[in-house]
């Protein structure tokens, strides 16, 4: 969740990527669906390694290129003290341990580094240094159970910067921030059918930023969503996942963009499962979560009687690093919801309580809890 409105003081660069995924039907194929005709699917926010909270301190002022070079160097070594290669395998033996036939996810970062170009100072530069998905995607292959990314959407932001290095010169650095949908593969035909992968983002965002290095070059911040139709036997379901806006106020944004979404690939014949990083809940910034129940959207936790919808976020220690094994959660962001059809066998968190063993040094999967539902599909 990036909770801090940022004021950027350097330039975006938008990165287009094609993702050509066949629209025709496609078997991931043990089982997707259970025995008994369940299927499970799961949320996780990985979080993107920081939340870039002294880049948000510069909001409001004009800085020196060496302040803002401080900032930048600074937030870059949370993202490198978060550890994504560590928290990764605990993420992956999260998913291995539960199965899920589908994975949304959010926070999907990859991260980039090389030379500064100096004509160019805030260019996002051309060498990928870690990319979250195939990192995660390698550690569930290491734990002998395989995922492919199915649905994906690029640049909900670009942020690049130069920073120091430890002798004192700069390096390039930038991150590009994505939603993707995984599917398990390599089950028996029949088991799990895909088809009319989407993706879009929302019209409903915070206003542009100015950029007060480079005023030709503003920040603009998107939030996306993702989808994928779905076959199980006896069952056909669309699945949805999205990251609502986190920086305005009061579900100010995050509200039409629940809207938008239930207009848009929520707006299908077929029975539906939604899941994501909302920013919202009967605790934080409401509006959101309201507007999907009211339109008709079920709440698994809830549909389960397990009460109200549970604290999810956010597991940080200061400088917004994930290695307080004592950090407790207090807002209730993430969640699971269907419509058409389902009932709620099981649904739990996973990465909530401390690894066990710990990381040496200790880290938490991520600042957010996962969640996993089973769902009866008949």
């Amino acid at each position: 969740m990036l909770r801090h409105r940022i004021q950027s003081t350097f330039r975006p660069r938008t990165l287009s990527r094609a993702l050509i995924l066949c629209t025709a039907m496609w078997a991931i194929g043990a089982g997707a669906a259970h025995a008994d005709g369940s299927v499970t699917v799961m949320t996780q926010n990985l979080y993107q390694g920081t939340e870039f909270r002294h880049f948000a301190a510069l909001q409001g002022t004009t800085p020196t290129i060496n302040e803002a070079l401080a900032a930048t160097t600074a937030d870059y070594g949370t993202y490198v003290a978060t550890r994504f290669k560590d928290r990764a395998k605990l993420i992956a033996a999260e998913i291995a341990q539960n199965r899920p036939a589908l994975v949304g996810l959010q926070e999907v970062a990859t991260w980039y580094i090389g030379e500064v170009d100096f004509e160019h100072l805030f260019a996002l530069p051309p060498t990928v240094s870690e990319d979250f998905t195939k990192e995660l995607l390698a550690a569930l292959a290491a734990d002998g159970i395989n995922y492919a990314q199915v649905s994906r959407h690029d640049n909900n932001f670009t942020l690049s910067f130069p920073i120091f290095t430890p002798s004192g010169g700069l390096v390039a650095v930038g991150m590009v921030e994505s939603g993707v949908i995984l599917a398990r593969t390599g089950l028996p035909p029949g088991q799990l059918k895909l088809s009319n992968p989407q993706s879009g983002t929302y019209n409903a965002r915070i206003p542009t930023i100015p950029n007060t290095i480079d005023p030709e070059e503003p920040f603009v911040f998107t939030n996306s969503w993702q989808s994928i139709d779905v076959k199980v036997p006896g069952k056909a379901f669309r699945f949805v996942t999205t990251h609502l806006d986190a920086l305005a106020p009061g579900g100010v944004v995050s509200g039409p963009q629940a809207h938008e979404l239930l207009a848009g690939p929520a707006s299908t014949s077929l029975p539906l499962i939604v899941t994501g990083d909302m920013n919202s809940g009967p605790v934080l910034a409401p509006a959101a979560y309201n507007a999907l129940v009211a339109g008709g959207l079920s709440d698994t936790w809830t549909a389960a009687g397990l009460g109200a919808p549970p604290l999810t976020c956010c597991h940080l220690a200061p400088e917004d690093l994930a290695s307080d094994p004592n950090a407790t959660y207090t807002e209730d962001p993430d969640h699971i919801f269907t419509r058409g059809g389902f009932r709620v066998k099981d649904e739990h968190l996973v990465g909530n309580t401390a690894p066990n063993p710990a990381p040496e040094p200790f880290i938490w999967p991520s600042d957010h809890a996962g969640m996993v539902a089973t769902l009866a599909v008949g």
